[in-house]
């Protein structure tokens, strides 16, 4: 298991230590699908000090996606998803700066496919990689 992923484990979230690593990182997903969703609502509301909460939030469970990848067996799809979760992190700064939700719409689209090829996986290949 990648460090990041087990810094995530340690993390206060309930029962996440019975968590296997592919489902700490289905989890990472929803919880930055989470916080794109409250940090458009607070945006909408004018909430900056919230808004800000949560998009750090995002960019730090983002972060987390990219120190998981394993560029060395990854090969090109790990250089593509670490350039992708680079961009991502860019269109949230821009959102931030600019106070509009279209790129944290984007963002949440990026993250919804990507959760949806990994939550796709089969589970005999997950337990491959488990071990």
């Amino acid at each position: 298991m990648r460090r990041s992923v087990q810094q995530y484990q340690n993390s206060n979230m309930n029962n996440i230590e019975q968590a296997d690593p592919h489902t700490l990182i289905s989890l990472i997903m929803q919880h930055i699908l989470g916080n794109l969703a409250g940090a458009k609502g607070a945006i909408d509301r004018k909430d900056f000090e919230n808004k800000n909460k949560m998009l750090r939030k995002v960019i730090g469970l983002i972060g987390e996606l990219q120190n998981s990848l394993d560029m060395e067996k990854g090969g090109d799809l790990s250089t593509n998803l670490y350039d992708l979760y680079s961009y991502m992190v860019r269109q949230v700064n821009q959102a931030n700066l600019k106070n509009t939700t279209e790129p944290l719409t984007e963002v949440g689209a990026l993250i919804t496919e990507i959760k949806s090829g990994w939550d796709g996986i089969p589970q005999d290949i997950r337990q491959q990689y488990n071990r």
